[in-house]
């Protein structure tokens, strides 16, 4: 793409993204998670994973404003893997981000993901590396609750079952170094299934409860967990 294009397809971000035809558009929850991770006190050069990743908006939107960022993305379903790295591209970001199909529960597939980060210069002593942070946005809708849609790729996108948070998290356990931050989102409504999923080796250090109108239960929590970490549980607020 020319320069210009990108600057228009920056100006307008986040519209004008490729969504494959069928697939969830993402919503405000994606752009939520991304300004929630560019508070984690991640160091220059800083290497994150995204997973389910979809179109890729949420990690796109960090690495438009942290500038010396890179990103992984992983997503199960090919066309929506895909269209986020033609995304990264059209927004002149492909060289600070990749996606990679593959499962969250595939040892081989996280693998492919810490072996991106090596780009060309391989694995010194076979050592893969391993990543700063990991964002995600898990299918937190269950599985019985509320109408299904007629899309395979929506359903898959939207409704989780009883291991979705226990693999997104054991994923982010694989992947990050120690002293690594886990960024997540959910429906308020699974709080507790969230902080229950957790592997032992995260600790929740944040939640973030996220408010439309203040006489209403909170929509959203956004959860921030560091591998080995020990500090104190911390809550807030977001009223939008």
């Amino acid at each position: 793409m020319s320069a210009e294009e990108i600057r228009t397809m920056n100006a307008a971000f986040p519209a004008g993204l490729e969504q494959p035809e069928g697939s969830f558009r993402f919503s405000g929850d994606a752009l939520l998670l991304a300004d929630f991770a560019l508070e984690l006190p991640l160091p220059e050069g800083a290497c994150f994973a995204d997973l389910g990743t979809g179109c890729g908006v949420a990690a796109l939107a960090v690495l438009r404003k942290a500038a010396s960022w890179k990103g992984v993305g992983l997503d199960i379903q090919p066309a929506l893997a895909a269209a986020a790295g033609r995304n990264a591209s059209r927004l002149g970001l492909e060289e600070r981000f990749c996606a990679l199909l593959g499962d969250v529960a595939s040892s081989s597939d996280l693998r492919a993901a810490r072996l991106a980060l090596t780009g060309e210069t391989g694995a010194p002593n076979g050592v893969l590396p391993l990543f700063d942070a990991v964002i995600c946005n898990p299918p937190w809708r269950r599985e019985g609750a509320g109408r299904l849609p007629p899309s395979d790729m929506r359903r898959t996108a939207l409704f989780g079952t009883a291991e979705t948070f226990p693999s997104f998290f054991g994923a982010a356990d694989a992947l990050l170094k120690n002293g690594g931050r886990l960024a997540a989102v959910s429906g308020a409504e699974r709080t507790a299934d969230m902080l229950a999923a957790l592997p032992s080796r995260l600790h929740p250090e944040r939640l973030r409860f996220v408010f439309t109108r203040r006489d209403a239960p909170a929509v959203f929590v956004l959860l921030e967990a560091r591998k080995n970490g020990r500090a104190a549980l911390r809550v807030d607020r977001l009223e939008l």
